[in-house]
């Protein structure tokens, strides 16, 4: 008696080698998948960080050109009666262990007319700990400093260089008169790992004489020379 042929067919389910090949791809699919879903986060991550940084920084230099462009030419005196220069620089550490930069009077405060809010004011900008901080004085002359607020955390170095009336640019303000004030500042803010940001702001009321650049001194014409 012949026993029937019986033939298992081949397309009833996967191989060993088939289900490998599929795991293998799966697997390839959801590294792939993981990965740009991990670098969208980052890329997230870091546009906040920067659109956070970028925000401060305006904040600070619509504040510093805010009050640059109120500076008047009036000296004050200190809480110990020394009389200090309308604009003047510092290279010294302050009492709170930072560097001030340099400071200034500022008018404009009592645009309201309000009666307890002074006329003028003094500021000051400094560097401490990777911050840029501002101190406002309550009134210009023989108060003493408040703690200074925080304006720009993160930076590794500020310089600063002033324009002065023939359109030099020096890293020290020192006039001959206490009341004069330097043209422009420059502001240039390091930070972190980031390439430096440049800021140039005018100071004060800009109806005071126009620059007088110097000038090179003038050659004798030919032949006007010894003999």
């Amino acid at each position: 008696m012949r026993m029937p042929n019986h033939t298992i067919p081949f397309d009833q389910g996967f191989t060993l080698v088939e289900l490998l090949v599929a795991l293998f791809i799966f697997s390839l699919i959801a590294v792939a998948s993981v990965t740009l879903l991990r670098s969208s986060a980052d890329t997230q991550i870091i546009l906040k960080e920067r659109l956070t940084s970028h925000s401060a920084l305006m904040r600070a230099a619509n504040l510093l050109e805010a009050d640059l462009a109120q500076a008047a030419p009036r000296p004050v005196r200190d809480v110990s009666g020394n009389s200090v220069a309308a604009f003047s620089v510092f290279d010294t550490a302050d009492q709170n262990g930072g560097v001030a930069l340099f400071g200034f009077t500022r008018s404009g405060l009592n645009a309201g007319g309000g009666a307890n809010i002074p006329a003028i004011s003094r500021v000051s900008y400094g560097f401490a700990s990777g911050t840029l901080q501002r101190t406002a004085w309550p009134v210009a002359d023989g108060a003493a400093p408040p703690p200074p607020a925080d304006l720009l955390n993160g930076l590794q170095s500020v310089t600063v260089r002033f324009r002065d009336i023939r359109g030099i640019w020096q890293s020290n303000w020192m006039p001959l008169d206490p009341a004069d004030l330097p043209r422009a500042v420059e502001l240039t803010l390091t930070p972190n790992s980031r390439p430096p940001y440049q800021l140039i702001m005018l100071v004060g009321p800009q109806i005071r004489p126009p620059e007088t650049p110097a000038t090179a001194p003038e050659l004798p014409p030919p032949g006007s020379g010894p003999t």
